[in-house]
């Protein structure tokens, strides 16, 4: 999986952590009604959610992994320095004044406007520092990988979206009321939207799977990472152009980001393809819960995409608009994340602890440090919760739609536990755990390399 003598990242625990965090209180606050179907998801308190989960989840979660796995994807190590770390808390900080300062507004406080400058301030040169590290080494090695153009893709694409949300919290909080910055509030909340769920968090995801899920199911490499690269390349600059005539022919805009959306649509479909190619082709026999608990992810992907490309392309109401996003933020891009995460975190545990006890003494199989049949339940449970929350936004159902995201919160807690579980060896034998060994902490990884072959599985 990864190469021999690959260095495990120190930080990466540490986001997954803050990305698990963020979730869960993205959760909890729609269950206990900060927002609803019937509500504007212009509302304060629903974009204190919507950036709870855009970046303290998604983007917290993907640079965790990538500070991982870029080196693994490219053959070449990550820029040595501090940036990692400081990253981290600038975002963690960024997004607690971002949300503050929505909060704020809601409340109309005269204090919004200084606390959404201060979370501008601190969280774009955060993503910059950390955004320009994984950009370097995927430059270097963008030809080492076909799937490596994906991931660059989307670092131009976090830039977007970054450098537009910059634009919308100064022009929101009352800062700036520059004409060209309130027309662009008015008419660009879709390219944003499509620049980071879309472009950034999307392409990047696809891009580590395209080295990751042949690893894990035993497969042959997927063929076709440069032509989705291209088609998202394409759909990427007509969402550039779109952005940019918002600002005076907003009509021509809105076609232009249905036919971006259409291209991009087409690119998952030939992804979607490319997956199922790589299941009928394994040679591992029944699958682990990470790849069974990732196949309903793909579903809601291909369903989430063919939703919002035809409601763009026929003007399609709100409520239709919203429950197609829901379902792609919570159905693909969540689901992916935390049935991935089943394996990413017992697999980085397993080499942190036994991989240089591997030849020395009997280790425990990678599978043995979580428990599967359990995670699985709480999976099924999750995307049933996410289909039925996203059904009740379309038909604005408020009481289902809570019901619904309360048992969403629920199974994530439990796979949060299930996580916790597997980092701190919960599950395997006692006779397993005797010197020489030295159990994980839990947020962070030892600086040392590990061997990472065959036996961990």
């Amino acid at each position: 999986m990864m190469p021999m003598g690959a260095s495990l990242s120190r930080w990466t625990m540490c986001y997954f952590g803050a990305a698990l965090l963020f979730l869960l209180f993205a959760e909890v606050l729609l269950s206990t009604g900060s927002w609803a179907p019937s509500v504007d998801v212009s509302d304060p308190r629903a974009l204190i959610v919507v950036h709870a989960v855009t970046i303290g989840w998604l983007a917290l979660l993907m640079i965790g992994a990538l500070l991982q796995f870029a080196p693994v994807l490219t053959g070449l190590s990550l820029p040595k320095g501090r940036y990692d770390v400081l990253g981290l808390g600038g975002i963690v900080a960024g997004l607690a004044l971002l949300l503050l300062g929505f909060h704020l507004i809601d409340r109309g406080s005269e204090l919004a406007g200084g606390v959404m400058l201060a979370a501008v301030a601190t969280l774009a040169p955060s993503l910059s520092w950390v955004g320009t590290a994984l950009l370097l080494v995927l430059w270097r090695g963008r030809k080492s990988h076909p799937a490596s153009p994906l991931v660059l893709i989307a670092i131009g694409c976090l830039a977007a979206t970054a450098a537009l949300g910059s634009l919308f919290a100064v022009t929101v909080s009352g800062v700036s009321q520059a004409p060209v910055f309130i027309v662009l509030l008015l008419h660009g909340v879709p390219f944003h939207a499509s620049f980071g769920l879309g472009g950034w968090m999307t392409l990047a995801a696809i891009g580590v799977s395209y080295k990751l899920l042949p690893m894990f199911l035993l497969s042959d490499d997927m063929k076709r990472a440069q032509l989705i690269a291209n088609m998202a390349g394409v759909s990427m600059v007509v969402l550039a152009v779109a952005t940019a005539i918002s600002l005076t022919w907003p009509t021509v805009s809105q076609w232009l980001l249905a036919a971006a959306a259409i291209v991009f649509a087409v690119a998952i479909a030939i992804y979607v393809r490319e997956l199922i190619s790589a299941y009928k082709g394994r040679r591992r026999g029944p699958l682990e819960v990470n790849m069974s608990g990732s196949l309903p992810a793909f579903t809601l992907l291909g369903l989430s995409m063919s939703m919002l490309a035809t409601g763009l392309a026929t003007n399609v109401g709100s409520h239709f608009l919203a429950a197609a996003v829901y379902l792609f933020v919570f159905g693909w891009l969540t689901g992916l994340g935390l049935a991935q995460l089943l394996k990413i975190i017992p697999f980085l545990t397993w080499i942190e602890v036994f991989g240089p006890l591997l030849g020395r003494r009997q280790t425990p199989r990678l599978s043995d440090l979580v428990s599967g049949g359990r995670a699985a339940i709480w999976l099924w449970l999750f995307y049933g919760a996410v289909v039925v929350a996203s059904f009740a936004i379309a038909v604005a159902f408020d009481g289902l739609f809570r019901v619904a995201v309360i048992l969403q919160t629920f199974s994530t807690a439990a796979l949060i536990i299930e996580l916790v579980l597997a980092r701190s060896l919960a599950n395997i034998d006692a006779s397993m755990k005797t010197a020489p060994f030295k159990k994980p902490a839990l947020l962070f990884a030892v600086n040392q390399r590990g061997n990472a072959n065959g036996s961990a599985s």
